[in-house]
């Protein structure tokens, strides 16, 4: 079929807007992707301490935080010192008993070491380990907003958490427990504080953080009218979805992979500090839905992919749907009359109805889940059935039949 002269400038047209609004939706879908994340698990206080609540009874995050006190009190108590000065004062005329001062010191520091491991994995530890994680996520935000101000601060290239709060408790604690000694303790403002990462691009994190946050809640949904947008211009409809899949796809592993390219680099950074044991389930336990996220958008490119390959023009295509077709024409003679083809006239807008109603789902579900997308697609396949059975006429062949295809698979020539 030939076009006209005004045909052929219009279909180029929206050829054009087509790839313009997919290029864009490509573009959004990653920084879309973190953004929500982000604002569920990091920005959101509730969320996020049900995410790294449960981190305070982690055998390896329990010996990093008595690992980093336990240092901290150490560094400011003389032990060694002060039982020399015991000694001397209570035998004067002993000196051979000052060889004992480095045994014993030895084993007070060792005690002051349990009555910390102690601390940490008492009750009394989980609930100021919740008030620490409440403000350190007030300071996460700050930090994001720019004003440096909670238990986490950015100085200079090096974001450091002070452990002011949690030192205090543990001397109380210590005290209690008859270490009268450390209750005079005073730590210096550089020993309160533990360099937990350096950032030198958190500059730019901030900037993209107030360009972003405003529609951070909205931009996955912007995308997803993006790519249904591009779909709806598109003059190959079929190759459109398929092309949304790969990127799909595409962007999902490589949020995976990102994630666990940090996580290795976040380790190597903490080796050899206090914090080593606790590096990797730190890293896991914060961006495990961000993981979880990449997948899941792999596993929707994956599935849009076969939606737009059942949708197309190959020989193996129109195979399947002449099968269904014929599968669906022998079902509907089993109907009711009042039901045969009742669907037949309207079915592309609800097919279109379906698939909105498809993304509705996804885009409301929150953190993503590889369960999430397995349901929902159950599901809009079960609609599409449906709704194809009640369009179909027993007896009567259909040109085609898309049961899980996202728009009509009629396209322009």
């Amino acid at each position: 079929m030939s076009l006209t002269t005004t045909e052929r400038p219009k279909s180029t047209g929206k050829s054009i807007s087509a790839l313009i609004l997919f290029v864009l939706a490509v573009i959004l879908t990653i920084p879309a992707t973190i953004g929500q994340w982000g604002h569920q698990t990091l920005l959101d206080e509730t969320t996020y301490i049900e995410t790294v609540g449960p981190l305070a009874s982690s055998p390896e995050v329990q010996e990093a935080i008595s690992g980093a006190v336990t240092d901290a009190v150490l560094d400011r108590v003389d032990t060694k010192d002060n039982v020399d000065k015991l000694i001397t004062g209570l035998f004067p005329d002993q000196p051979i008993l000052q060889n004992l001062s480095a045994p014993i010191a030895a084993g007070i520091n060792s005690g002051i070491a349990t009555l910390v491991d102690r601390f940490v994995a008492s009750d009394r530890f989980q609930e100021l380990w919740l008030k620490l994680n409440i403000a350190l996520q007030k300071g996460i935000v700050s930090i994001l907003q720019g004003t440096d101000s909670g238990p986490i601060q950015l100085k200079g290239d090096e974001v450091v958490l002070d452990i002011s709060t949690l030192l205090t408790e543990v001397q109380t604690y210590l005290v209690d427990q008859g270490v009268s000694v450390a209750g005079a303790i005073t730590i210096p403002d550089t020993d309160r504080t533990v360099v937990l990462a350096e950032a030198p691009v958190l500059a730019q994190v901030r900037t993209i953080y107030s360009i972003t946050s405003p529609v951070l809640t909205f931009l996955p949904a912007l995308v997803a009218a993006l790519f249904a947008l591009s779909i709806w211009l598109a003059r190959r409809r079929a190759r459109m979805i398929v092309a949304t899949g790969i990127a799909l796809l595409l962007s999902g592993l490589g949020i995976a992979q990102a994630v666990t390219a940090g996580g290795e680099a976040f380790v190597n950074q903490l080796s050899g500090t206090v914090f080593a044991p606790a590096s990797s389930v730190l890293w896991d336990t914060l961006f495990k839905y961000l993981f979880q996220s990449g997948v899941s958008i792999a596993l929707l490119g994956a599935i849009v992919i076969v939606a737009g390959w059942l949708a197309g023009r190959t020989s193996s295509a129109r195979w399947v749907r002449g099968h269904l077709n014929r599968g669906f024409s022998d079902l509907s003679g089993r109907l009711p009359d009042s039901l045969q083809g009742v669907l037949a006239g309207p079915i592309v807008p609800v097919r279109w109805l379906i698939m909105a109603f498809g993304t509705f789902l996804i885009l409301i579900s929150g953190v993503l889940s590889t369960g999430t997308v397995w349901s929902v697609t159950a599901l809009v396949a079960g609609l599409m059935t449906v709704a194809q059975l009640l369009a179909a006429r027993p007896g009567q062949e259909q040109i085609a039949i898309e049961t899980v295809e996202v728009v009509e698979i009629i396209e322009a020539e």
